[in-house]
């Protein structure tokens, strides 16, 4: 038979049926709510790394994808330089061989003749078997290879044009191919939209014209709508044919002047009397192949002009025309939308409305420059195909205000192509992120002159 339990029993084997005093002296689970109290503080400190984290490599990878644009469009450009040089180069060395043609089948001739009055006055003991043999392969040498190589130079006029042709296409493609490269990159790098200045020749169209005058009456105060006239360009341009070509391109080389007096030399020792090479090489105080080189430039014409390099004296305009600023925009509407709620606790800290959305970017811009560089020795020619690309700090002290540049009014020129980026990826043109175009327009009106000196990046 069960025993039923007393009422004291009962009470002491269940917390829930003891008296109020009995239950306020029970200790039991209090490091509880100190635990509770820890893992929330954790779980905000955890937040805090992780969002700072993800911040600081995301405006890393913004500035990575601005230095990888930059440097690639350089280095496109500094290719189209080292293929300018390489085809002056190829000019050149036709030229040369013209020239030689040229002076050595007139002073063949010369000589020939010489020997013919030679043998007229010593008649009859010349030896007239030698002097028709050597007439024989002079006029041979007129009626076949003079035909093609010399008098009409249809040969060599041929593939100057082919080379002519070639400088004038890489000069006029290489800022829309470095342009195209430095955004192509910048987006394999995360960017959203990104361009860069000067800015290749032509406007994008398609309904994003008004885009900057759009921006500028969004960004509140109104500014005149300044902007840059300057196109990138390679700071190289056709040359003249005796200037650039014969004294800086055959004579103005030493290794071409120790090449013609070595062939000089030999040419004498195995002339007989050195009349030969006398005419070829020297006509009195005129220095080598004046007689071939005139007649090259009538044969070959203006496709014989090299490229040369355009320096107006100002190291400000070199540094210009030989480098690029490129600008990065990398989006992210999570910043100050979805990661900024998690910190709300118990309550927004402040009222955030649609006004405000352009003081507060929804994403991180990056900005860069590179530059071509001359690595050859001396002084930059485009006789040598020593170019190549680095990087460089994006404004040096005064050299905004030398050439005229205002960092604003570069933001203004650059615009248009920062939409036309946006569209290359399937995106609107940049309309989706206009808040973050807005916010930039304002950031750009305060880079004056005292403070864009010396930004490096």
């Amino acid at each position: 038979m069960l025993k039923r339990p007393n009422s004291k029993e009962a009470t002491r084997g269940a917390p829930w049926m003891r008296r109020p005093a009995a239950l306020h002296a029970e200790e039991r689970g209090a490091v509880l709510l100190l635990c509770l109290a820890a893992v929330l503080i954790l779980m905000l400190m955890a937040w805090v790394v992780m969002d700072a984290g993800q911040v600081t490599r995301d405006k890393i990878e913004a500035q990575t994808s601005a230095d990888v644009a930059a440097y690639s469009q350089a280095s496109v450009k500094a290719r189209a330089m080292n293929m300018l040089a390489f085809s002056n180069i190829a000019k050149r060395s036709i030229v040369g061989v013209h020239a030689i043609y040229e002076s050595m089948f007139a002073s063949y001739g010369i000589w020939v003749m010489a020997r013919y009055a030679e043998c007229q006055a010593q008649l009859p003991s010349c030896d007239m078997e030698v002097l028709a043999e050597n007439l024989e392969i002079y006029w041979s040498e007129a009626d076949n290879d003079y035909g093609a190589y010399g008098d009409n130079a249809d040969y060599y006029r041929a593939d100057m044009r082919a080379l002519d042709n070639y400088q004038r296409y890489i000069s006029d493609m290489a800022p829309w191919w470095g342009w195209t490269e430095a955004v192509v990159r910048a987006q394999r790098n995360g960017a959203t939209m990104a361009s860069s200045f000067p800015v290749p020749q032509g406007t994008p169209v398609g309904g994003i014209e008004g885009l900057p005058q759009q921006v500028i009456n969004a960004s509140g105060r109104q500014v005149p709508f300044n902007f840059l006239s300057t196109v990138d360009r390679l700071p190289a341009r056709p040359g003249d044919f005796w200037a650039h070509m014969v004294d800086e391109g055959m004579y103005g080389r030493e290794t071409w002047k120790w090449e013609h007096r070595l062939n000089t030399d030999r040419h004498r020792d195995r002339s007989e009397g050195g009349a030969a090479s006398a005419v070829v090489l020297q006509r009195g105080a005129t220095t080598l192949f004046s007689y071939g080189l005139s007649r090259s430039e009538e044969d070959i014409g203006e496709f014989g002009r090299p490229w040369r390099l355009v320096y107006d004296g100002n190291e400000a305009h070199w540094l210009r025309d030989t480098s690029n600023i490129t600008l990065t925009y990398h989006a992210d509407a999570s910043y100050y939308d979805a990661k900024r709620r998690k910190y709300s606790v118990p309550a927004d800290d402040y009222h955030y409305d649609d006004s405000m959305r352009s003081y507060r970017p929804e994403g991180y811009w990056g900005m860069a420059r590179a530059e071509i560089s001359f690595q050859g020795e001396g002084a930059p020619t485009m006789w040598e195909s020593a170019w190549t690309a680095r990087m460089r700090p994006v404004v040096l002290p005064r050299e905004f205000e030398e050439v005229g540049y205002d960092f604003n009014a570069l933001y203004h020129s650059s615009m248009l192509h920062l939409s036309a980026s946006s569209r290359m990826q399937g995106g609107g043109g940049g309309s989706e992120f206009f808040e973050d175009l807005v916010y930039m327009e304002k950031v750009s009106r305060g880079m004056g002159q005292s403070t864009i000196d010396g930004v490096s990046r």
